[in-house]
């Protein structure tokens, strides 16, 4: 079994320091806190008959975004040093002379950063089959959840290995990282509130709901809330309402003046997109990053 050489050494070094069960307790602590206080409110005044369902929805819901916000937290802080701290440490250099290949250098690097961040999801397992206790929740569900947890994670860190690529200092590199993050967690959702609402007065008009802007398919927030059972919508733009225009003939028709027979379009899930979506920001990126850590590129000829 061939094994990445980065991959082996970056996963020695991150476990043997005290720092990795230390962050998986606190991490584990944190959603198991957060998940008890959900479950404390919502049974302090009554408990029984559907609320025990309302309440296995509300608390899956709730680990399932907090989860998404501390990865949100943990993926660029633990991803955009990974090459300029190597810079730094001016190591970078030895690593370039070497037998490998850049491509297999940012593999290895991004493995062994997701690696981690992966285990800290798969401890927070035991804490989610508790809401299988309430029947509201099913195996489908939690899969779900977990895919684009995954997904998310595969993204962020590969926008976080490009930044330490493109920016020589660490700290630039981690605060241009979270900016990009934050965005995709933030930013979508208020440019699709902003779209949406200078789109309101032409689409009150024709009596019908501004679709919804096709930036939100960006947001893991948004893909978490789509995926979620139905009747938990904490999320806006989760469930998102689109134009019953159909397309007929080539011609675009309003509800108003469709035939009986004829059937709406039906969009994908926002996840399923988001999924996509990620696919090619995480091929993107890696592609960036191999090239700009190439030594024989163009602009890093001299010098030999």
């Amino acid at each position: 079994m061939i094994v990445n050489p980065v991959l082996a050494k970056e996963l020695r070094d991150r476990v043997r320091t005290w720092r990795s069960p230390l962050l998986i307790t606190i991490y584990g602590s944190a959603l198991a806190g957060i998940g008890g206080l959900n479950y404390y409110f919502q049974t302090l005044y009554s408990y029984g008959g559907t609320q025990a369902l309302r309440l296995g929805l509300m608390t899956f819901a709730t680990l399932a975004v907090v989860q998404l916000i501390l990865i949100a937290f943990l993926a660029p802080g633990m991803t955009a040093s990974i090459i300029s701290g190597e810079r730094e440490r001016q190591t970078w250099a030895l690593l370039l002379v070497t037998r490998l290949s850049p491509l297999s250098i940012v593999v290895g690097k991004l493995l062994s950063a997701i690696s981690y961040i992966v285990l800290l999801v798969l401890v927070s397992m035991p804490i989610y089959s508790t809401v299988f206790l309430f029947g509201a929740v099913d195996m489908r569900n939690l899969l779900q959840i977990v895919l684009i947890s995954l997904a998310t994670i595969v993204t962020i860190a590969s926008i976080g290995l490009f930044c330490s690529a493109l920016f020589k200092r660490t700290v630039t590199a981690i605060v241009i990282s979270y900016m990009v993050t934050f965005f995709l967690f933030g930013g979508t959702v208020i440019s699709a509130g902003v779209i949406q609402s200078l789109n309101m007065e032409k689409w009150s008009r024709l009596n019908q709901t501004p679709p919804t802007p096709f930036i939100v398919n960006f947001c893991p927030l948004v893909a978490l809330g789509s995926a979620l059972p139905e009747g938990v919508n904490i999320i806006p733009f989760a469930r998102p309402v689109q134009s019953t225009a159909v397309t007929m003939n080539g011609q675009t028709m309003l509800s108003q003046t469709v035939p009986a027979q004829a059937k709406p379009l039906v969009p994908r899930p926002v996840w399923q997109v988001n999924l996509i979506l990620d696919a090619l920001i995480v091929l993107v990126c890696l592609g960036l990053t191999v090239w700009l850590i190439r030594p024989l590129r163009a602009g890093n000829k001299k010098g030999g």
